[in-house]
């Protein structure tokens, strides 16, 4: 599954919860999602952004770092009886996502105390509101990222989701976003080999969530050698590398202005590199004034697939695209393509 499926479950999941709730049904017969995956692929991006769509706040509840004391609430003297203190983080009202981001991570008596907060909204006497949703997220043990094995009855109290590498889904979120162009652009053309490729060793290498922070590193205001150092720092040597060859392709691009200006005139692209290159900048420009003499360019492509990435990564940064009447006569006319993304 990748991120944009779990983003689309985990919004379902908490609509039909959501609906229980109102039903009078008990928060043990709710939910609860736990996204697996290796490091670096968005996982906790993903609960943000549901928080975010429905104005709800997002509670991170650090276990793997707690005391277990100071996590179920510490010890308190009242009328001579020891009661237990509410945690500060436990929210008493309102809605909301409470996030147990690297759950794996966090030891065996906190994962115990966790058991309870999944199945029943509570840490001993004190209650999460019903109305507040439990998400779960980490890392697997061949991660090698402090992963504890989970205990049996904690992993059954969960709807398990293994999240996968998608570096056309990642391109979504990253232009609604605001992410480089050049960044998506050579995401979609390297998707299969440096998109993401995980090391258990190595420092640096490339992800989704290292290709996001190589969006504020090429921000810096560094020479060429000192910035390509950055990159490297990042996403790591050979992945840096090919990117760097990229960008040097990026900066020969037909002209997207005279493009645009001429759009039955103007160069098409020759290979898949530049192709994806000029796709990127020809999203990255496009607007409603515009988008008309955009799609006449585009139809001229002997491959309509690209045309397909255009108009999708256009849509996803500016979604009033949408609306035009060249986007619409363009959809009409690739539904079949569209229906594959």
């Amino acid at each position: 599954m990748n991120i944009h499926d779990f983003a689309t479950v985990l919004r379902a999941i908490i609509r039909h919860n959501l609906h229980l709730h109102e039903e009078g049904a008990a928060v043990k017969d709710y939910l609860v999602p736990m996204a697996w995956g290796d490091p670096g692929l968005g996982k906790s991006d993903i609960a943000d952004t549901a928080a975010h769509d429905l104005g709800w706040e997002l509670i991170y509840a650090d276990l793997a770092t707690r005391d277990p004391a100071d996590l179920g609430g510490m010890p308190w003297v009242e009328n001579g009886r020891t009661i237990r203190c509410r945690p500060d983080w436990l929210p008493t009202d309102g809605s909301g996502i409470l996030f147990l981001d690297e759950l794996p991570q966090a030891g065996i008596a906190n994962l115990n105390i966790a058991a309870t907060l999944i199945r029943e909204h509570r840490i001993g006497e004190h209650r999460l509101p019903p109305t507040w949703m439990v998400v779960c997220a980490g890392n697997h043990q061949h991660n090698r990222a402090g992963t504890t094995t989970m205990p049996s009855h904690v992993r059954n109290r969960l709807i398990h989701f293994e999240i996968e590498a998608d570096a056309n889904a990642w391109a979504r979120w990253a232009n609604a976003r605001g992410i480089d162009p050049i960044l998506i652009a050579y995401n979609r053309y390297r998707a299969q080999d440096f998109h993401h490729h995980f090391s258990p060793t190595d420092d640096a290498y490339p992800t989704p969530r290292s290709w996001t922070a190589t969006h504020q590193v090429l921000r810096l205001d560094l020479p060429d050698p000192l910035s390509r150092a950055c990159i490297d720092g990042m996403v790591g040597h050979s992945a840096g590398a090919d990117f760097a060859g990229f960008r040097q392709l990026c900066a020969s691009l037909p002209d997207v202005d005279a493009i645009i200006a001429e759009p039955d005139r103007g160069e098409l692209p020759s290979d898949p590199m530049t192709s994806y290159a000029l796709m990127g900048a020809l999203s990255y420009r496009a607007s409603a004034a515009n988008l008309d003499a955009i799609v006449r360019y585009l139809d001229r492509l002997p491959e309509q697939e690209f045309s397909v990435v255009c108009m999708l990564d256009a849509t996803a940064r500016n979604p009033d695209l949408t609306l035009t009447g060249a986007y619409q006569r363009w959809a009409a006319a690739h539904g079949d393509l569209l229906s594959g993304q």
